[in-house]
């Protein structure tokens, strides 16, 4: 699975029951994490700094609780600045609230570091949903625009394996999912690379849920689909979790439960890939500006204030990098020259940087790569630096 934690926003915890364990590298202090039941207890007003996430265990809300607990929660985390990643974990056995509509309803016993993996994918999953409404609303949409195969399709799921339960996951889900069948991994792969699917349940026996969900997760274009494996024995979950699963189901699942979870997976599913569509969109669209003298400044203007402040309400920075060829230590004697240093060093950008970041050449500037962390800027300026070292100009 895709994770870089350089991509996501530090901040407290908001926890009921479990809080994820700290991975050592610049988190916000343990202090500041926020247990849900103590404010809840003392109905108090949650602090205003911006959570790195919300994770509610149902299990620890009193038999009779759950309505007043999330009629407590649930507009405080509507009236945060921005959207932060919300968990529900649960068991089989557990009745889940209605009306609520978590990132994912994921089982509790998801180990800490996979707990806090899926945290950093589903952070960046929301920047990047926010950047590509920032990009639709600033650049406009591309008339005709055809959209990759994977991006395409009603919403849909996906079932790997012969378990002989097809039907039972056609019922679970929503009347207006369609649901498709694969035999095995690599006939799942065929199929994703063929339409688009919000989310994959991996139906299987033990071993070969995990060949499945690895032949799925080594392709980079489905790298962040959600992904439910099913398992018999508890003791596989671990496992299954630790291979690329974003929740496993254990057992019998109560239908309740099971439409849940599948909603959730689904409902992420289909704003990663709708998100994905958009950035590839405004790729093409932001590459074709350069053959009428590149992005106007006006736009550019726009586009990096209403990002900055995007970021800004997540403690995050935009990192703005000029890629003039001064500043790699290029002398131009040309115009013809230029033009082409420009175009090396767009394309050695634009094959670098993630799709998330904007690299574009503009009017009477030159090209520019908007990224979204220093780490960014560091791993593009080495790359830069490395190719024009063996590249003859």
């Amino acid at each position: 699975m895709d994770l870089e934690t350089s991509l996501s926003w530090r901040g407290p915890y908001w926890y009921a029951g479990r809080r994820p364990r700290r991975s050592g590298s610049g988190d916000a202090p343990e202090a500041l994490d926020v247990s849900l039941l103590k404010m809840f207890d003392r109905g108090s007003r949650l602090p205003l700094a911006l959570p790195a996430a919300v994770v509610v265990d149902v299990a620890e809300l009193e038999q009779g609780q759950q309505t007043a607990f999330f009629d407590w929660l649930m507009p405080q985390i509507r009236n945060l600045v921005c959207e932060v990643p919300f968990y529900l974990l649960t068991g089989s056995d557990d009745l889940l609230p209605d009306g609520l509509q978590p990132t994912a309803v994921i089982d509790r016993i998801v180990p800490d570091e996979v707990l806090l993996m899926l945290i950093c994918i589903h952070q960046r999953a929301l920047l990047r949903s926010d950047e590509a409404q920032l990009r639709r609303r600033v650049f406009g949409r591309i008339p005709g625009f055809g959209s990759a195969p994977h991006h395409s399709g009603s919403s849909s799921l996906l079932v790997v394996g012969l378990s002989g339960r097809f039907l039972e996951w056609q019922d679970a889900s929503d009347q207006k999912v369609e649901v498709v069948g694969a035999f095995d991994g690599n006939m799942a792969v065929e199929f994703m690379s063929k339409r688009a699917f919000d989310a994959v349940v991996i139906d299987a026996p033990f071993d070969d849920a995990i060949d499945y969900m690895q032949q799925i997760r080594r392709d980079a274009r489905f790298a962040g689909l959600p992904v439910l494996a099913v398992c018999e024995r508890e003791e596989d979950l671990v496992l299954l979790f630790r291979n690329g699963a974003s929740d496993v189901l254990v057992g019998e699942n109560r239908k309740e439960t099971l439409v849940k979870r599948l909603n959730a997976a689904i409902r992420f599913g289909k704003r990663r890939r709708l998100a994905d569509r958009v950035l590839a969109e405004s790729h093409m669209w932001l590459r074709q500006q350069v053959n009428v003298g590149g992005l106007a400044v006006e736009d550019y203007t726009t586009y990096l204030e209403a990002c900055s402040n995007q970021l800004a309400a997540r403690g995050l920075d935009l990192w703005e990098m000029r890629l003039q060829p001064e500043n790699f230590g290029i002398a131009v004697t040309s115009l013809e020259e230029l033009e082409e240093i420009n175009a090396t060093l767009l394309s050695i950008a634009d094959a670098t940087s993630r799709d998330e970041d904007l690299v574009c050449l503009i009017r009477d500037v030159g090209p520019v790569a908007v990224l979204k962390n220093e780490a960014g800027t560091t791993r593009l300026q080495k790359r830069i630096n490395s190719i024009l070292t063996h590249t003859v100009l």
